[in-house]
Protein backbone atom coordinates (compact mmCIF):
# COMPACT_ATOMS: atom_id res chain seq x y z
CA UNK A 1 0.00 0.00 0.00
CA UNK A 2 2.96 2.48 1.34
CA UNK A 3 4.89 1.60 -2.31
CA UNK A 4 1.44 2.51 -4.23
CA UNK A 5 1.32 5.56 -2.51
CA UNK A 6 4.95 6.43 -3.12
CA UNK A 7 4.20 6.14 -6.93
CA UNK A 8 1.67 9.12 -7.15
CA UNK A 9 3.75 11.10 -4.88
CA UNK A 10 6.08 13.89 -6.35
CA UNK A 11 8.92 15.31 -5.53
CA UNK A 12 10.98 18.26 -7.16
CA UNK A 13 14.25 17.39 -8.37
CA UNK A 14 16.97 19.80 -10.49
CA UNK A 15 18.79 18.90 -13.69
CA UNK A 16 20.99 19.67 -16.33
CA UNK A 17 20.85 18.95 -20.06
CA UNK A 18 22.79 19.63 -23.24
CA UNK A 19 22.59 22.95 -25.16
CA UNK A 20 20.46 21.56 -27.45
CA UNK A 21 18.39 19.56 -25.77
CA UNK A 22 17.58 23.02 -23.68
CA UNK A 23 16.42 24.23 -27.13
CA UNK A 24 14.15 21.42 -27.70
CA UNK A 25 12.50 21.55 -24.23
CA UNK A 26 12.06 25.45 -25.24
CA UNK A 27 10.93 24.63 -28.56
CA UNK A 28 7.95 21.92 -27.19
CA UNK A 29 7.14 24.42 -24.51
CA UNK A 30 6.65 27.31 -27.67
CA UNK A 31 4.85 24.94 -29.74
CA UNK A 32 2.22 22.46 -27.30
CA UNK A 33 2.76 25.28 -23.88
CA UNK A 34 4.17 21.88 -22.09
CA UNK A 35 6.78 23.25 -18.86
CA UNK A 36 9.99 22.12 -18.99
CA UNK A 37 9.44 20.31 -15.74
CA UNK A 38 5.80 17.89 -16.81
CA UNK A 39 8.45 17.07 -20.07
CA UNK A 40 11.23 15.87 -17.91
CA UNK A 41 9.09 14.13 -15.95
CA UNK A 42 7.52 12.62 -18.65
CA UNK A 43 10.96 11.30 -20.14
CA UNK A 44 11.91 9.89 -16.68
CA UNK A 45 8.97 7.86 -16.48
CA UNK A 46 9.73 6.27 -20.01
CA UNK A 47 13.51 5.54 -19.43
CA UNK A 48 13.32 4.56 -15.91
CA UNK A 49 10.71 2.04 -15.08
CA UNK A 50 11.94 0.68 -11.52
CA UNK A 51 15.30 1.36 -9.45
CA UNK A 52 17.12 -1.53 -10.69
CA UNK A 53 17.05 0.08 -14.57
CA UNK A 54 17.81 3.40 -12.52
CA UNK A 55 21.15 1.32 -11.49
CA UNK A 56 21.91 -0.02 -14.32
CA UNK A 57 21.77 2.99 -16.34
CA UNK A 58 24.07 5.13 -13.40
CA UNK A 59 26.69 2.11 -13.60
CA UNK A 60 27.03 2.17 -16.99
CA UNK A 61 27.29 6.07 -17.41
CA UNK A 62 29.80 5.82 -14.49
CA UNK A 63 31.41 3.06 -16.47
CA UNK A 64 31.84 5.47 -19.82
CA UNK A 65 32.81 8.71 -17.36
CA UNK A 66 35.48 6.53 -15.65
CA UNK A 67 36.42 5.30 -19.22
CA UNK A 68 37.01 8.37 -21.35
CA UNK A 69 38.63 9.74 -17.71
CA UNK A 70 41.39 7.11 -17.74
CA UNK A 71 42.24 7.33 -21.48
CA UNK A 72 42.38 11.52 -21.17
CA UNK A 73 44.84 10.87 -18.23
CA UNK A 74 46.86 8.30 -20.16
CA UNK A 75 47.10 10.63 -23.14
CA UNK A 76 49.12 13.75 -20.87
CA UNK A 77 50.93 11.35 -18.65
CA UNK A 78 52.24 10.18 -22.01
CA UNK A 79 52.77 13.54 -23.15
CA UNK A 80 54.68 14.94 -19.84
CA UNK A 81 56.51 11.54 -20.13
CA UNK A 82 55.03 10.03 -17.64
CA UNK A 83 54.71 6.14 -16.77
CA UNK A 84 51.41 4.54 -18.36
CA UNK A 85 50.30 1.16 -17.11
CA UNK A 86 47.55 -0.20 -20.08
CA UNK A 87 44.52 -1.28 -18.73
CA UNK A 88 42.17 -4.33 -19.71
CA UNK A 89 44.66 -6.36 -20.42
CA UNK A 90 42.95 -9.39 -19.00
CA UNK A 91 40.65 -10.08 -22.38
CA UNK A 92 43.71 -11.19 -24.61
CA UNK A 93 44.99 -13.82 -22.29
CA UNK A 94 43.06 -16.72 -23.44
CA UNK A 95 44.19 -15.89 -26.83
CA UNK A 96 47.83 -16.58 -25.72
CA UNK A 97 46.57 -19.84 -24.05
CA UNK A 98 45.19 -21.08 -27.13
CA UNK A 99 47.75 -20.51 -29.34
CA UNK A 100 50.03 -22.38 -26.44
CA UNK A 101 47.20 -25.37 -26.84
CA UNK A 102 48.13 -25.05 -30.45
CA UNK A 103 51.98 -25.86 -30.81
CA UNK A 104 51.48 -28.65 -28.68
CA UNK A 105 48.95 -29.80 -30.75
CA UNK A 106 50.58 -29.57 -33.96
CA UNK A 107 54.03 -30.93 -32.13
CA UNK A 108 51.77 -34.12 -30.81
CA UNK A 109 50.15 -34.96 -34.57
CA UNK A 110 53.93 -34.16 -35.73
CA UNK A 111 55.14 -36.57 -33.64
CA UNK A 112 52.32 -39.14 -34.36
CA UNK A 113 52.70 -38.63 -37.74
CA UNK A 114 56.77 -39.56 -37.31
CA UNK A 115 55.64 -42.67 -35.56
CA UNK A 116 53.21 -43.82 -37.90
CA UNK A 117 55.91 -43.53 -41.06
CA UNK A 118 58.73 -45.21 -38.93
CA UNK A 119 56.17 -48.35 -38.33
CA UNK A 120 55.80 -48.27 -41.70
CA UNK A 121 59.71 -48.48 -42.71
CA UNK A 122 60.46 -51.23 -39.80
CA UNK A 123 57.04 -53.25 -41.24
CA UNK A 124 59.00 -53.46 -44.89
CA UNK A 125 62.37 -54.41 -44.21
CA UNK A 126 63.27 -54.10 -47.89
CA UNK A 127 63.04 -50.57 -48.10
CA UNK A 128 66.15 -48.82 -48.94
CA UNK A 129 67.89 -47.59 -46.20
CA UNK A 130 69.09 -44.16 -47.20
CA UNK A 131 65.83 -43.48 -48.22
CA UNK A 132 64.38 -44.43 -44.47
CA UNK A 133 67.56 -41.86 -43.16
CA UNK A 134 66.27 -39.16 -45.32
CA UNK A 135 62.61 -39.58 -44.37
CA UNK A 136 63.07 -39.34 -41.13
CA UNK A 137 65.58 -36.06 -41.35
CA UNK A 138 62.35 -34.57 -42.90
CA UNK A 139 60.19 -35.33 -40.44
CA UNK A 140 62.53 -34.16 -37.76
CA UNK A 141 62.94 -30.62 -39.35
CA UNK A 142 59.12 -30.38 -40.53
CA UNK A 143 58.59 -26.57 -39.01
CA UNK A 144 55.72 -26.31 -36.55
CA UNK A 145 53.86 -23.28 -37.64
CA UNK A 146 50.06 -23.29 -36.78
CA UNK A 147 49.11 -19.46 -35.82
CA UNK A 148 45.29 -18.66 -35.82
CA UNK A 149 45.44 -15.65 -37.90
CA UNK A 150 41.79 -15.19 -37.67
CA UNK A 151 42.49 -14.05 -33.73
CA UNK A 152 45.32 -12.33 -34.37
CA UNK A 153 43.20 -10.19 -36.49
CA UNK A 154 41.64 -8.97 -33.42
CA UNK A 155 44.96 -7.46 -32.04
CA UNK A 156 45.34 -3.72 -31.65
CA UNK A 157 48.13 -1.66 -30.79
CA UNK A 158 47.84 -1.86 -27.58
CA UNK A 159 48.53 -5.29 -27.52
CA UNK A 160 51.85 -5.28 -29.72
CA UNK A 161 53.73 -6.60 -26.33
CA UNK A 162 51.24 -9.40 -26.41
CA UNK A 163 51.30 -10.28 -29.97
CA UNK A 164 55.35 -10.44 -29.54
CA UNK A 165 55.15 -12.98 -26.93
CA UNK A 166 52.27 -15.13 -29.00
CA UNK A 167 54.49 -15.18 -31.85
CA UNK A 168 57.64 -15.92 -29.25
CA UNK A 169 60.00 -18.76 -31.73
CA UNK A 170 58.07 -18.46 -34.14
CA UNK A 171 59.56 -18.70 -37.93
CA UNK A 172 57.29 -15.84 -38.95
CA UNK A 173 59.21 -13.46 -37.23
CA UNK A 174 62.50 -14.36 -38.75
CA UNK A 175 61.37 -13.74 -42.12
CA UNK A 176 64.20 -11.71 -43.58
CA UNK A 177 61.68 -10.06 -45.75
CA UNK A 178 60.95 -7.75 -43.57
CA UNK A 179 64.48 -6.33 -43.67
CA UNK A 180 64.49 -5.96 -47.54
CA UNK A 181 63.83 -2.76 -49.35
CA UNK A 182 60.30 -2.31 -50.61
CA UNK A 183 59.15 -3.28 -54.35
CA UNK A 184 58.62 0.57 -55.24
CA UNK A 185 57.55 3.50 -53.29
CA UNK A 186 54.15 2.33 -53.45
CA UNK A 187 54.09 -0.48 -51.21
CA UNK A 188 56.41 1.46 -48.81
CA UNK A 189 53.50 4.09 -48.40
CA UNK A 190 51.57 1.27 -47.80
CA UNK A 191 53.58 -0.21 -45.15
CA UNK A 192 54.28 3.13 -43.57
CA UNK A 193 50.14 3.85 -44.05
CA UNK A 194 49.14 0.55 -41.98
CA UNK A 195 51.82 1.24 -39.29
CA UNK A 196 50.00 4.68 -39.24
CA UNK A 197 46.50 3.49 -38.97
CA UNK A 198 47.17 0.80 -35.78
CA UNK A 199 49.33 3.28 -34.28
CA UNK A 200 46.02 5.96 -33.94
CA UNK A 201 45.25 6.00 -30.52
CA UNK A 202 41.76 7.39 -30.93
CA UNK A 203 40.54 5.12 -33.83
CA UNK A 204 41.88 1.64 -32.06
CA UNK A 205 42.14 0.13 -35.43
CA UNK A 206 42.32 -3.53 -35.27
CA UNK A 207 44.32 -5.70 -37.38
CA UNK A 208 41.48 -6.88 -39.65
CA UNK A 209 40.47 -3.63 -39.61
CA UNK A 210 43.42 -2.21 -41.72
CA UNK A 211 42.70 -4.96 -44.05
CA UNK A 212 39.12 -4.09 -44.81
CA UNK A 213 41.13 0.03 -45.09
CA UNK A 214 43.65 -1.35 -47.58
CA UNK A 215 42.28 -3.06 -50.17
CA UNK A 216 43.65 -4.17 -53.33
CA UNK A 217 42.72 -3.70 -57.00
CA UNK A 218 43.31 -6.12 -59.94
CA UNK A 219 44.23 -4.94 -63.54
CA UNK A 220 40.00 -5.33 -64.26
CA UNK A 221 39.12 -2.67 -61.16
CA UNK A 222 37.78 -5.60 -59.33
CA UNK A 223 39.03 -5.15 -55.46
CA UNK A 224 39.09 -7.53 -52.42
CA UNK A 225 40.11 -7.28 -48.81
CA UNK A 226 43.86 -9.15 -48.51
CA UNK A 227 43.59 -11.24 -45.71
CA UNK A 228 44.74 -10.76 -41.73
CA UNK A 229 47.84 -12.60 -42.46
CA UNK A 230 49.06 -10.53 -45.50
CA UNK A 231 48.54 -7.37 -43.67
CA UNK A 232 50.00 -8.30 -40.15
CA UNK A 233 53.31 -9.01 -42.29
CA UNK A 234 52.87 -5.84 -43.66
CA UNK A 235 52.68 -4.28 -40.47
CA UNK A 236 55.77 -6.78 -39.07
CA UNK A 237 57.97 -5.04 -42.00
CA UNK A 238 56.49 -1.19 -41.43
CA UNK A 239 57.57 -1.68 -37.56
CA UNK A 240 61.32 -2.69 -39.52
CA UNK A 241 61.75 0.02 -41.41
CA UNK A 242 59.38 2.92 -39.70
CA UNK A 243 59.24 1.60 -36.20
CA UNK A 244 60.73 2.98 -32.80
CA UNK A 245 63.35 0.90 -31.23
CA UNK A 246 60.24 0.15 -28.23
CA UNK A 247 58.19 -1.44 -31.02
CA UNK A 248 60.68 -3.61 -32.69
CA UNK A 249 61.36 -4.80 -29.07
CA UNK A 250 58.09 -5.70 -27.93
CA UNK A 251 57.57 -7.56 -31.52
CA UNK A 252 60.83 -8.62 -32.08
CA UNK A 253 62.03 -9.45 -28.87
CA UNK A 254 64.91 -7.41 -29.54
CA UNK A 255 65.46 -3.73 -30.90
CA UNK A 256 68.31 -4.81 -33.12
CA UNK A 257 66.52 -5.24 -36.29
CA UNK A 258 66.95 -2.82 -38.89
CA UNK A 259 66.73 -2.74 -42.24
CA UNK A 260 69.23 -4.17 -45.15
CA UNK A 261 70.93 -0.88 -47.08
CA UNK A 262 71.52 -2.04 -50.42
CA UNK A 263 74.93 -1.16 -51.97
CA UNK A 264 75.03 1.35 -54.91
CA UNK A 265 77.39 -0.30 -57.94
CA UNK A 266 80.18 1.82 -58.24
CA UNK A 267 80.22 3.18 -62.18
CA UNK A 268 83.61 2.20 -63.38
Amino acid sequence: MDKNNNKERRCHVNSDVSLIVGDWLENMKTKYGVNINQQISWVISAVVTSESALEELVVKNLLADHEAKIKYLQKKAKEFGLPVVEQNRVEFKPVIKANVVDVFTAKKHKNKLKNDINKCLNENSDVNTVMKSKLEEAISNSPVEVIDWNRLGAYRYKDLDILGMSLKDYKVLEDQNYRKRFKNGLFATLHNQALGLWRDEEKELTIRDIAKLQPTTDDQGNSRVLQVQTIAKRIFKAIVHFGSAEEKKLLFGTADIYPIVSRKKKLS
